[in-house]
C-alpha cells in the first residue's frame, strides 16, 4: 500500500563515477529502479531526475550536482532522492554546501532507499561523517592508486596507461601490461621506414598506411597529428614520460633506437616539401647543364601525316625556371639509350654475383663471432647503470635527495643507458646493415640492366638514385659520375670518360 509521507518536491540524483576506482559502485539503472521504489511507496513527488557519471573526489567537477544546487536556491525543488549520501559529494567543499542548505532550511530533506532521512532538525553529525567517510575512502583510495602506480612504473616498468596504437594490453588488473599487436605493429614499423626515407610526408604515410588497411580502434584513418605523434613517442622503442620523467619500459619495443634517431632527423627537416612522385622515371634527377634548373618530362602529341593517326612522343626538357633558356630537349628514347649503354659498365655476370653473395655471407658470420664479447661488455655496463638508478630510487625515498636532484641525475643515468642500448642495437644494426648493403650491391649490379628495361617507373628512379650522381643533361648529351662502391666495377678506360677527378 503506497502511502503519502510529504508534500516536498524532490530531485533524484544519481551518480556513479566513470573512473576506475568506482568500479564498485552501484550502476546507475540500479540507483534509478532503488530509487524509483521508494518513490513509488512513499508517493514521493520527483520533478527532477539527474544522473551524471563523474567523479565527485574533486569540486566544481559535476554539471549535474550544480544544476541541482541552483534547483534548490532558486526554491523550485527542496528535497534530495539518492541512493546513498556518497553519490551527493566526496569533497569537503561541495560536503559543506550542502550541509549548510540543509542547517538554513533551504534544503528540507535528503533521503535514501536505505532508510536514511536527514531533515534540518536531524542529528547533522551522522551525515559529517558520512560525507567525511567517502571523503577519506577516496582519499586512501587515490593514495593506493598513485603508491600502486608507482610501484608498477619504477619496480616493475610496465606501461601505466591504455595501450598505444601498434600495442595491445594484457595481463590481470593492476599488472596489466603492453606487447606489439600482431597486426598493428607492422603498420607502425612502417611508418618508421616511410619517415626515416625522408621523402614521405605525414599526409603520404597516413594515405599510404591506411590503404593496406590500417585503423584507428574505431576503424577511422589515422590523422596526420596522430601520426605526428606516434613518430616522436618513444614508447615505440622502449621508454616512456610519466609526470615528465622517463622510464625504461620491460615491453618488446616495435623500433630500434637508431631508426627513431632517424626517424626525429628527418621531421626536423620538413623547409622543403620532398613528395616522390613516380609517374616518370628521371623526375628531380637530372639537371640542365646550361642554367642549373631541374629537368622535367612533357608529353607531346603530332599528327602523322603519313598514317594519318596522332601520335605521342616524351620529351625531357629544361623547367625554364630562371628565365630563357636556350637547352635543346631529347626525347625519351635517345635519353634512355645514354642511360643504357652507360649503365652496362658496371653490369656483373651470374658467377661473379653468386662468389660476391657468397664471400659477403661468409665475412658476416666470422664478424657476428667477434661481436659476441662487445655485447657483453655492454650488457654489464648496462646492468651497473640500472643499480644506480636503483640507488637513487632509494636515497630519494629516504629524503637523501630533493625531487629536482634526483630527476637530474636520474635522467642522465637513463640517457646513458639510452646510449648504450643505442650502441649494442647499432652493433646488431651495422653488421646486419653492412650484410644488406652487400647483398644489395652485388644484386643491383646484377640486375640493373633488367631493371632499366623491365622495372617499375619507381624502380627506374631508386636504381638510378642509387648507382648515380650529378646527371647533368647538356646538348642532348648526359653525363654523371658513379657512386662508390659502384666505380669500381668500373673498366679503367671507364673511369677517366664517366667519373669526375
Amino acid at each position: 500500500m503506497d502511502i503519502k509521507i510529504n508534500n516536498l518536491i524532490y530531485i533524484r540524483y544519481s551518480r556513479k563515477s566513470s573512473e576506475a576506482k568506482e568500479r564498485q559502485a552501484l550502476s546507475i539503472p540500479d540507483q534509478n529502479k532503488e530509487c524509483d521504489e521508494l518513490e513509488q511507496r512513499y508517493v514521493l513527488n520527483v520533478k527532477y531526475k539527474l544522473q551524471e557519471e563523474k567523479s565527485a573526489y574533486k569540486p566544481n567537477n559535476r554539471p549535474k550536482y550544480k544544476e541541482m544546487v541552483e534547483l534548490i536556491t532558486s526554491g523550485k525543488a527542496n528535497a534530495i532522492l539518492t541512493w546513498k549520501p556518497d553519490r551527493i559529494c566526496r569533497n569537503p567543499l561541495e560536503g559543506g554546501q550542502i550541509l549548510q542548505l540543509l542547517q538554513d532550511g533551504i534544503l528540507k530533506e535528503i533521503r535514501t532507499p536505505l532508510g536514511d532521512v536527514y531533515t534540518p532538525e536531524s542529528d547533522h553529525l551522522i551525515l559529517q561523517i558520512h560525507f567525511g567517510m567517502a571523503n577519506q575512502y577516496s582519499r586512501n583510495l587515490s593514495q593506493n592508486v598513485r603508491r600502486g602506480l608507482k610501484r608498477k612504473i619504477e619496480d616493475r616498468h610496465e606501461y601505466p596507461r591504455p595501450a598505444p596504437l601498434g600495442y595491445e594490453g594484457y595481463g590481470e588488473r593492476g599488472q596489466r601490461n603492453i606487447r606489439p599487436n600482431p597486426v598493428t605493429s607492422a603498420f607502425i614499423q612502417k611508418a618508421f621506414r616511410l619517415a626515416s626515407t625522408g621523402v614521405y610526408s605525414l599526409n603520404d604515410t597516413t594515405e599510404t598506411l591506411f590503404k593496406e588497411g590500417l585503423r584507428t580502434r574505431r576503424g577511422k584513418k589515422v590523422s596526420k597529428s596522430h601520426m605526428d605523434t606516434i613518430l616522436h613517442n618513444p614508447l615505440y622503442y622502449g621508454f616512456f614520460y610519466h609526470n615528465g620523467e622517463l622510464f625504461e619500459g620491460n615491453y618488446q619495443p616495435i623500433v630500434e633506437k637508431g631508426l627513431y634517431d632517424l626517424v626525429q632527423d628527418k621531421l626536423n627537416d620538413r623547409s622543403k616539401p620532398k613528395v616522390e612522385k613516380w609517374q616518370r622515371e628521371f623526375v628531380r634527377l637530372f639537371r640542365c647543364g646550361n642554367c642549373g634548373c631541374a629537368i622535367t618530362t612533357s608529353n607531346k602529341k603530332k599528327f602523322i601525316k603519313k598514317t594519318r593517326e596522332w601520335k605521342q612522343f616524351i620529351y625531357h626538357h629544361c623547367t625554364h625556371r630562371r628565365g630563357n633558356c636556350h637547352e635543346m630537349p631529347v626525347t625519351d628514347a635517345d635519353l634512355k639509350d645514354i642511360l643504357y649503354k652507360e649503365l652496362e659498365k658496371i653490369e656483373i655476370d651470374k658467377e661473379v654475383w653468386q662468389l660476391g653473395v657468397d664471400l659477403v655471407k661468409a665475412k658476416y658470420k666470422k664478424e657476428l663471432e667477434a661481436n659476441k664479447n662487445q655485447h657483453y661488455y655492454f650488457s654489464v655496463e648496462q646492468n651497473h647503470i640500472r643499480d644506480k638508478v636503483q640507488r637513487l630510487t632509494e636515497m630519494r625515498a629516504d629524503e637523501e635527495l630533493t625531487h629536482e636532484e634526483y630527476l637530474e641525475q636520474k635522467n642522465k643515468l637513463i640517457s646513458q643507458l639510452e646510449s648504450l642500448e643505442a650502441k649494442t642495437q647499432d652493433n646488431n644494426d651495422t653488421l646486419k646493415t653492412w650484410l644488406e648493403l652487400a647483398e644489395d650491391f652485388f644484386n643491383t649490379a646484377f640486375q640493373v640492366r633488367d631493371i632499366m628495361l623491365d622495372g617499375t617507373p619507381e624502380q627506374k628512379q631508386k636504381v638510378l638514385a642509387k648507382v648515380g650522381e650529378n646527371f647533368i643533361l647538356k646538348s642532348k648529351m648526359l653525363t654523371f659520375s658513379f657512386k662508390q662502391p659502384y666505380d669500381v666495377l668500373l673498366k679503367p678506360e671507364y673511369r677517366t670518360d664517366v667519373l669526375r677527378d
